[in-house]
């Protein structure tokens, strides 16, 4: 590793003081380091070999979606609150960099979705989701009908608050509020949650990660259209009514998330799972 970008929340890292610390320690290894301010002001993804990523889930989701499909490993500095996404807690900064330096860490490659909405003669894309796609409801005071199919074959019909489809990093976001099973961030896998349904026995599906996934929107009540908004990782995407048809499956891109070994995944979700 030569080349580190360090991507710094300037919210949670003041003046980018920490950033500046890590980029002045790499230096002195004989290392290169560039300071951005989020990961969409990155232009040259493949100029790094790494990217460290200062701030909470949010930022490293981003980061994520940016070096996509671009090989570049991406460390998390926790900055923010529970932290699933990062690996580090920020006083153990500079011990994780001896290790990366050293070249004691692993490198998880991690799934993402790509989903695309179908209405009446138009086709869009809809972008990369690294933790769920969400079809949910707009207003507050009805629900959504959704019928969900599996490889064109149907799977169920719901009438709920919305559709969560997830990866298995997302598995502990979104997913785990509507009660949705936790998977290991590395398996291939996608998880279809419906959020408040109707009826008590609609529970959670977990798919293989080759499935392809159609989502249609019908109607709850025959003098309402339902109406319902696509969100990807908490971003607000596109708006979908009765009739439209929205697809999900595994995307192509991958991105990586570097592993330092000293705490497993079980052990980050006891300890942040089980904290009061």
């Amino acid at each position: 590793m030569e080349k580190f970008y360090i991507i710094s929340d300037a919210e949670k890292d003041l003046q980018h003081e920490t950033a500046n610390e890590i980029k002045r320690y790499l230096e002195s290894h004989g290392k290169y380091a560039k300071i951005v301010g989020s990961p969409s002001g990155i232009e040259e993804k493949r100029w790094a070999d790494m990217a460290i990523v200062l701030g909470g889930d949010g930022y490293v989701i981003q980061a994520a979606k940016r070096f996509a499909g671009a090989n570049v490993p991406i460390l998390g500095v926790n900055f923010g609150t529970l932290g699933f996404l990062t690996e580090v807690e920020k006083p153990r900064i500079q011990q994780a960099l001896n290790e990366i330096l050293a070249g004691n860490y692993e490198v998880e490659k991690r799934m993402a979705l790509t989903g695309r909405v179908q209405k009446p003669s138009v086709g869009e894309a809809i972008g990369l989701a690294v933790n769920e796609f969400i079809i949910g409801k707009q207003d507050l005071g009805h629900m959504i009908t959704a019928k969900v199919f599996v490889n064109d074959e149907l799977m169920d019909t719901y009438v709920a608050d919305g559709i969560l489809v997830s990866t298995p990093t997302g598995s502990t976001a979104y997913n785990l509020s509507a009660a949705g099973p936790v998977l290991a961030p590395t398996m291939e896998a996608m998880i279809i949650t419906p959020i408040c349904p109707h009826s008590l026995n609609k529970r959670s599906l977990v798919v293989s990660s080759d499935s392809k996934l159609r989502i249609e929107v019908g109607k709850t009540k025959e003098n309402y259209q339902d109406e319902a908004a696509i969100r990807g990782d908490g971003q607000m995407l596109w708006t979908v009514s009765t009739g439209d048809v929205v697809l999900v499956e595994k995307a192509k891109e991958t991105f990586d998330m570097v592993r330092l070994g000293d705490v497993s995944f079980f052990d980050k979700m006891r300890s942040k799972l089980n904290r009061d």
